[in-house]
């Protein structure tokens, strides 16, 4: 479900470690110079549990455990490509540690349980922290008081529950300063797809994460091209989705940064009896990696849609304001976010060489950063 509310991590420690209140002082001394939020200590056990509440309606835990982790909650992060990839020994990290610590985040003085939700839904009530804003805070306050608790005592893995991922201690500070949404946020499932014709190993994409976002995960299917190329798509593609007046990207348009170095469509995947609804992210060209597709469309085809040439447009009057009219909302939709829309023919246009074909256009859009 889109903006969960209960967020948490889970600190592991190769010894015993005693730090727990300097970790809940110290965020409350931030968070009041920061912000002027104010919480209260609503219970506490001396160096071993403390929940606050306030901040405006956040409800935070913190929680030392002297002893190891239950394994059985690694093991889905384990299967993963990517946490070996990230940290190669993390199975030996899991089996060494001796403490770890809890914190968790969550909005509302109730707590979230499958009972309590189930309940409070039938009676029609809406629990706080069901906006994207609210979300992304609860994700940045959980992973402040993730790296303060490791500012002392540094931590030999972190599991970051919201994603399911194992992260290195000394890479999560890296992955945490980063915007939501970021790679700490979102798991990418690597799978493999064989080799290209031209012996390049393949690489698919499913993530984990990207629906608390948006409603749906993504998926790309494997590709030639590096799968961090195509995770950095992924992460554009939700940026774009979660900035203000942001929005997700039309079926079957595609999108790429303005200096068009790089092309990707989307897909919008209907749900099926075997899988969920999916965002595709389909790879056209990178130019970095060498990369166009057969499908890729040239920026060189561009029309100025406010003015279409007339035998790319649809005979029938009322088709033809339909697409001017499609047009015009999502120009509105890219300008919004400081974009730009545009529109290709996907063959020739009159006069250009080779000389064109008879059949139909194809409507892109592309986006980047305002300039000026």
């Amino acid at each position: 479900m889109p903006f969960p509310n209960d967020i948490q991590s889970a600190l592991l420690f190769d010894r015993p470690v005693s730090h727990l209140e300097a970790i809940m002082r110290s965020f409350l001394h931030i968070e009041a110079a920061r912000s002027g939020l104010d919480y209260n200590i609503v219970e506490a056990k001396l160096g071993v549990f403390y929940r606050l509440f306030g901040g405006g309606e956040l409800m935070i835990t913190l929680e030392y455990i002297a002893g190891p982790a239950n394994p059985e909650v690694f093991k889905p992060a384990m299967s993963s490509a990517i946490t070996r990839i990230y940290c190669p020994d993390m199975g030996e990290r899991l089996m060494r540690h001796k403490s770890h610590i809890l914190i968790g985040v969550s909005e509302g003085a109730i707590p979230s349980t499958p009972d309590i939700d189930r309940m409070l839904s039938q009676i029609g009530y809406r629990k706080p922290g069901a906006t994207l804003p609210q979300f992304i805070r609860r994700l940045e306050i959980c992973a402040l008081l993730s790296r303060l608790a490791m500012d002392a005592v540094p931590a030999s893995a972190v599991h970051w529950t919201q994603s399911d991922q194992l992260i290195p201690g000394e890479m999560f500070d890296a992955l945490a300063e980063g915007s939501a949404p970021g790679p700490l946020y979102v798991h990418p499932y690597l799978y493999g797809g064989g080799e290209s014709a031209g012996g390049k190993a393949l690489a698919g994409i499913r993530t984990f994460g990207a629906a608390h976002f948006i409603d749906r995960e993504i998926r790309v299917e494997p590709s030639e091209l590096p799968w961090a190329a195509n995770f950095e798509t992924i992460l554009a593609f939700l940026r774009v989705a979660t900035l203000p007046n942001g929005y997700v990207i039309p079926d079957n348009d595609t999108f790429g940064p303005e200096d068009g170095s790089l092309s990707y469509r989307i897909r919008h995947i209907a749900a099926t009896a075997d899988d969920v609804a999916l965002y595709e992210l389909e790879p056209l060209m990178y130019r970095e990696y060498g990369f166009q597709s057969d499908n890729y469309v040239p920026r060189e085809r561009a029309f100025d849609d406010r003015n279409a040439p007339g035998d790319l447009m649809p005979a029938a009057a009322r088709e033809k304001q339909e697409l001017l009219d499609e047009w015009e909302t999502k120009r509105a939709m890219a300008e919004g976010i400081g974009g730009r829309f545009e529109v290709r023919a996907r063959n020739p246009q009159p006069g250009a060489s080779p000389p064109p074909q008879p059949t139909g256009f194809g409507v892109r859009r592309m986006f980047g950063r305002k300039t000026g």
